[in-house]
């Protein structure tokens, strides 16, 4: 609850309240995890102005929201300053009788903890919502793709947006056609699902990935790699641009991720936890799949490609590191880096998928070349080791997607 309590102390100082003084702050905890907020704002037509759970609201429906399940006010007390009639109403048409609702002091101690349907008990919804709930992202992809069922999902990262051209599609789909979906704005990252099939085997290839340093709730980083496995997947390639810590691994160098160093400081399964989806506390030996690595490696030696391999440090971003870190970084024991992967590991791991990491080295990290690290080189460098990788991915797939569990 401390976040709710964070967001709604936040929103309060930023409360317009010049006629009653009586500054309000509300958060919301919306189905996926994220937690919004809003805050009184009144006006000369007092008492006409917004409640702070109205502006809530908004901002939770701005967001692409449409669930509620924790709400906390904060304001003086006592008493307990809770949704006023209005509001009540309006908490009801996102949220469940059973949704909690607390009360705290600006110094964040909880005055009351109830529930919506304990403070309106004549709460009421139409037959027909108001706010229509918005399509199902699974539904919607299985719709345009009619009895298609990935066996392998595919994340493409920075600049490799190549390898996807390769696959023999089906349907393609701008993700921000899917409800709920972060989106990704970074430079060489299209946000596309491209469906069909690589080396005849039939795959879902997530084109560009959102990142936590772009605002994004760690939860939501979550959802394409969820996707991937409603889908049908059962195992999936994660592919990002890295640096090297190592100077014989220079730009160009295909690498397999053996294991990670997670330093986001962050976790896309902070939040409630969905046990229909995975456990509250997954493990992670063996997150990068060991019998997966070998099929790679084995491809990579039949085809000819240089294939190296090693540990990823992946870091929040999105500022390169500085060459003190990088030194670091090698006496942890990490010989790559980057500011993906690591947290769609996690997700996958946690909704069953089988991992495979490769990372497509784009530079030396900081302090290992004369010219510091720059996002153009990455770009450059990614997009001229596309071939080989999609090369490889060719070769390895037919075996990838049979191989079990363990030899």
């Amino acid at each position: 609850m401390n976040d709710l309590v964070t967001a709604a102390a936040l929103a309060r100082t930023r409360a317009w309240a010049p006629y009653s003084g009586f500054a309000v702050g509300t958060a919301l905890r919306a189905a996926s995890g994220r937690v919004v907020a809003g805050c009184n704002v009144e006006n000369a037509a007092y008492p006409l102005g917004q409640c702070a759970e109205a502006n809530a609201l908004g901002a939770l429906v701005a967001a692409g929201e449409r669930r509620v399940v924790e709400v906390l006010v904060m304001a003086e007390g006592p008493p307990p300053c809770t949704p006023c009639g209005g509001c009540r109403q309006r908490l009801v048409e996102f949220a469940e009788p059973s949704t909690p609702v607390h009360v705290a002091a600006p110094d964040g101690s909880l005055l009351l903890s109830t529930t919506l349907g304990e403070l309106l008990p004549a709460a009421f919804r139409l037959p027909s919502r108001t706010v229509p709930a918005p399509a199902d992202p699974v539904a919607l992809v299985r719709d345009r793709a009619v009895g298609f069922g990935p066996e392998v999902g595919l994340v493409l990262g920075s600049g490799l947006g190549a390898v996807a051209d390769r696959i023999a599609p089906i349907v393609d789909l701008d993700t921000r056609e899917l409800p709920g979906f972060p989106v990704p704005a970074v430079e060489g990252h299209r946000g596309r699902l491209r469906l069909g099939e690589l080396a005849g085997v039939p795959v879902a290839c997530l084109v560009g990935r959102p990142h936590l340093y772009e605002g994004h709730p760690p939860a939501t980083l979550a959802q394409p790699i969820r996707l991937l496995r409603a889908l049908g997947c059962t195992r999936v390639i994660l592919v990002s641009a890295v640096g090297s810590l190592r100077p014989e691994l220079g730009p160009g160098t295909l690498a397999l991720v053996t294991d990670h160093l997670d330093f986001h400081g962050t976790n896309p399964l902070v939040g409630p936890n969905d046990d229909r989806i995975g456990p509250r506390f997954p493990d992670l030996v063996d997150l990068y799949d060991p019998v997966l690595r070998r099929a790679l490696a084995d491809a990579a030696r039949s085809s000819g490609t240089p294939l190296a391999e090693g540990v990823l440090a992946g870091r929040l971003g999105p500022c390169f590191e500085t060459p003190a870190e990088i030194r670091m970084l090698r006496l942890l024991g990490a010989d790559l880096v980057g500011m993906s992967m690591v947290p769609e590991a996690i997700a996958a791991r946690h909704c069953g998928l089988r991992v495979l990491g490769i990372g497509v080295v784009t530079n030396l990290a900081a302090g290992l070349a004369p010219a510091p690290p720059s996002h153009a080189e990455t770009l450059a460098q990614a997009a001229a080791a596309a071939d080989r990788l999609a090369t490889l991915l060719e070769a390895a797939l037919p075996e990838l997607a049979r191989c079990p569990r363990a030899l």
